[in-house]
Protein backbone atom coordinates (compact mmCIF):
# COMPACT_ATOMS: atom_id res chain seq x y z
CA UNK A 1 0.00 0.00 0.00
CA UNK A 2 1.28 3.45 -0.85
CA UNK A 3 -0.18 5.30 2.12
CA UNK A 4 1.04 4.19 5.47
CA UNK A 5 -1.40 2.99 8.08
CA UNK A 6 -0.42 5.80 10.43
CA UNK A 7 -1.03 8.36 7.68
CA UNK A 8 -4.49 6.94 7.07
CA UNK A 9 -5.37 7.06 10.76
CA UNK A 10 -4.70 10.84 10.77
CA UNK A 11 -7.18 11.49 7.98
CA UNK A 12 -10.86 12.06 8.25
CA UNK A 13 -12.24 11.18 4.84
CA UNK A 14 -15.65 9.58 5.20
CA UNK A 15 -17.68 8.85 2.11
CA UNK A 16 -21.36 9.40 2.77
CA UNK A 17 -24.50 8.10 1.17
CA UNK A 18 -26.62 11.17 1.86
CA UNK A 19 -28.39 11.01 -1.48
CA UNK A 20 -28.71 7.23 -1.74
CA UNK A 21 -32.34 7.13 -0.69
CA UNK A 22 -33.18 9.93 -3.12
CA UNK A 23 -31.85 7.99 -6.10
CA UNK A 24 -34.13 5.97 -8.30
CA UNK A 25 -33.67 2.22 -8.17
CA UNK A 26 -32.25 2.29 -11.69
CA UNK A 27 -29.75 5.00 -10.75
CA UNK A 28 -28.52 2.86 -7.87
CA UNK A 29 -27.86 0.06 -10.33
CA UNK A 30 -26.24 2.41 -12.86
CA UNK A 31 -23.98 3.94 -10.21
CA UNK A 32 -22.90 0.55 -8.89
CA UNK A 33 -22.23 -0.62 -12.45
CA UNK A 34 -20.03 2.41 -13.00
CA UNK A 35 -18.23 1.91 -9.69
CA UNK A 36 -17.30 -1.69 -10.53
CA UNK A 37 -16.33 -0.60 -14.04
CA UNK A 38 -14.14 2.25 -12.78
CA UNK A 39 -12.32 -0.06 -10.36
CA UNK A 40 -11.67 -2.59 -13.13
CA UNK A 41 -10.49 0.12 -15.51
CA UNK A 42 -8.21 1.60 -12.85
CA UNK A 43 -6.60 -1.77 -12.09
CA UNK A 44 -6.02 -2.51 -15.77
CA UNK A 45 -4.62 0.97 -16.40
CA UNK A 46 -2.24 0.65 -13.46
CA UNK A 47 -1.01 -2.73 -14.73
CA UNK A 48 -0.62 -1.45 -18.30
CA UNK A 49 1.37 1.55 -17.01
CA UNK A 50 3.45 -0.78 -14.81
CA UNK A 51 2.37 1.09 -11.66
CA UNK A 52 0.76 -2.04 -10.19
CA UNK A 53 2.35 -5.46 -10.19
CA UNK A 54 1.10 -7.37 -13.19
CA UNK A 55 0.11 -10.90 -12.48
CA UNK A 56 -2.59 -13.26 -13.60
CA UNK A 57 -4.61 -13.20 -10.39
CA UNK A 58 -4.81 -9.41 -10.22
CA UNK A 59 -5.85 -9.31 -13.86
CA UNK A 60 -8.45 -11.98 -13.12
CA UNK A 61 -9.83 -9.85 -10.28
CA UNK A 62 -10.06 -6.89 -12.67
CA UNK A 63 -11.92 -9.08 -15.19
CA UNK A 64 -14.35 -10.11 -12.43
CA UNK A 65 -15.05 -6.46 -11.62
CA UNK A 66 -15.66 -5.73 -15.29
CA UNK A 67 -17.99 -8.72 -15.75
CA UNK A 68 -19.96 -7.58 -12.72
CA UNK A 69 -20.20 -4.03 -14.07
CA UNK A 70 -21.76 -5.35 -17.29
CA UNK A 71 -24.24 -7.42 -15.26
CA UNK A 72 -25.21 -4.40 -13.16
CA UNK A 73 -25.51 -2.13 -16.20
CA UNK A 74 -27.87 -4.57 -17.93
CA UNK A 75 -29.91 -4.87 -14.72
CA UNK A 76 -30.04 -1.07 -14.44
CA UNK A 77 -31.50 -0.82 -17.93
CA UNK A 78 -34.09 -3.49 -17.14
CA UNK A 79 -35.11 -1.65 -13.96
CA UNK A 80 -35.26 1.67 -15.86
CA UNK A 81 -37.75 0.00 -18.20
CA UNK A 82 -39.91 -0.89 -15.20
CA UNK A 83 -39.27 -4.61 -15.35
CA UNK A 84 -38.42 -6.93 -12.51
CA UNK A 85 -34.91 -8.32 -12.39
CA UNK A 86 -34.66 -12.06 -12.18
CA UNK A 87 -32.13 -12.88 -9.44
CA UNK A 88 -29.51 -14.39 -11.70
CA UNK A 89 -25.98 -13.79 -12.90
CA UNK A 90 -26.78 -15.14 -16.36
CA UNK A 91 -25.40 -12.44 -18.65
CA UNK A 92 -26.80 -14.01 -21.79
CA UNK A 93 -30.32 -13.97 -20.32
CA UNK A 94 -29.90 -10.37 -19.12
CA UNK A 95 -28.56 -9.25 -22.49
CA UNK A 96 -31.47 -10.95 -24.26
CA UNK A 97 -33.91 -9.09 -22.00
CA UNK A 98 -32.02 -5.82 -22.61
CA UNK A 99 -32.13 -6.37 -26.39
CA UNK A 100 -35.89 -6.93 -26.33
CA UNK A 101 -36.49 -3.83 -24.22
CA UNK A 102 -34.08 -1.69 -26.25
CA UNK A 103 -34.27 -2.77 -29.90
CA UNK A 104 -32.50 -0.97 -32.67
CA UNK A 105 -29.02 0.00 -33.64
CA UNK A 106 -28.78 3.02 -31.34
CA UNK A 107 -29.07 0.75 -28.26
CA UNK A 108 -26.42 -1.69 -29.43
CA UNK A 109 -23.09 -1.91 -27.67
CA UNK A 110 -20.06 -1.03 -29.78
CA UNK A 111 -17.85 -3.13 -27.52
CA UNK A 112 -17.79 -6.88 -28.01
CA UNK A 113 -20.78 -7.56 -25.76
CA UNK A 114 -21.54 -10.96 -27.30
CA UNK A 115 -18.13 -12.31 -26.32
CA UNK A 116 -18.81 -11.13 -22.76
CA UNK A 117 -22.31 -12.54 -22.40
CA UNK A 118 -21.89 -15.82 -24.28
CA UNK A 119 -21.45 -18.68 -21.81
CA UNK A 120 -18.19 -20.60 -21.94
CA UNK A 121 -18.10 -24.00 -20.28
CA UNK A 122 -14.40 -23.82 -19.35
CA UNK A 123 -14.61 -20.27 -17.91
CA UNK A 124 -18.19 -19.65 -16.76
CA UNK A 125 -19.12 -16.07 -15.98
CA UNK A 126 -19.30 -15.16 -12.33
CA UNK A 127 -17.36 -18.24 -11.30
CA UNK A 128 -14.08 -18.47 -13.18
CA UNK A 129 -12.85 -14.95 -12.48
CA UNK A 130 -14.03 -15.06 -8.86
CA UNK A 131 -12.99 -18.47 -7.58
CA UNK A 132 -9.84 -20.62 -7.82
CA UNK A 133 -11.97 -23.78 -8.13
CA UNK A 134 -15.03 -24.79 -10.13
CA UNK A 135 -18.44 -25.68 -8.68
CA UNK A 136 -17.30 -29.29 -8.13
CA UNK A 137 -14.39 -28.13 -5.96
CA UNK A 138 -11.69 -28.87 -8.56
CA UNK A 139 -9.16 -26.38 -9.93
CA UNK A 140 -10.06 -24.95 -13.31
CA UNK A 141 -8.69 -27.13 -16.08
CA UNK A 142 -6.42 -25.89 -18.80
CA UNK A 143 -4.17 -22.89 -19.03
CA UNK A 144 -5.38 -19.46 -20.01
CA UNK A 145 -4.11 -15.91 -20.10
CA UNK A 146 -5.39 -12.36 -19.89
CA UNK A 147 -3.93 -9.99 -22.45
CA UNK A 148 -3.76 -6.65 -20.64
CA UNK A 149 -3.60 -4.59 -23.84
CA UNK A 150 -6.70 -6.27 -25.30
CA UNK A 151 -8.62 -5.85 -22.06
CA UNK A 152 -7.58 -2.21 -21.71
CA UNK A 153 -8.92 -1.48 -25.21
CA UNK A 154 -12.07 -3.47 -24.43
CA UNK A 155 -12.71 -1.38 -21.34
CA UNK A 156 -12.22 1.86 -23.27
CA UNK A 157 -14.92 0.68 -25.70
CA UNK A 158 -17.31 -0.21 -22.89
CA UNK A 159 -16.71 3.08 -21.14
CA UNK A 160 -17.97 4.80 -24.29
CA UNK A 161 -20.92 2.39 -24.41
CA UNK A 162 -21.90 3.06 -20.78
CA UNK A 163 -21.58 6.82 -21.35
CA UNK A 164 -23.67 6.69 -24.53
CA UNK A 165 -26.27 4.09 -23.56
CA UNK A 166 -27.31 5.21 -20.07
CA UNK A 167 -28.89 8.50 -21.31
CA UNK A 168 -30.52 6.66 -24.22
CA UNK A 169 -32.01 4.07 -21.88
CA UNK A 170 -33.36 6.84 -19.65
CA UNK A 171 -34.73 8.68 -22.68
CA UNK A 172 -36.56 5.55 -23.90
CA UNK A 173 -38.06 4.96 -20.44
CA UNK A 174 -37.98 8.44 -18.87
CA UNK A 175 -39.18 7.46 -15.44
CA UNK A 176 -39.34 4.24 -13.58
CA UNK A 177 -42.57 2.39 -14.04
CA UNK A 178 -43.89 0.22 -11.22
CA UNK A 179 -42.60 -3.26 -12.02
CA UNK A 180 -44.89 -5.98 -13.29
CA UNK A 181 -46.24 -8.12 -10.49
Amino acid sequence: MEAGLNDAKKLSMPVFSWDYEDLSEADRWFLMARAYFDCSYYLFSQMVQEKFDRNYHRALAAVSLFDHSVELFLKAAVVQAGKTIVPSHNLQQLYSQYSKLFPGKKFQFQGEIKSIVTPKSNTPHNEFARYPIDHTGRPWSGNTHIDLAIWYVRLAEFEKDFDRLEPLVKERYPSEIIPDT
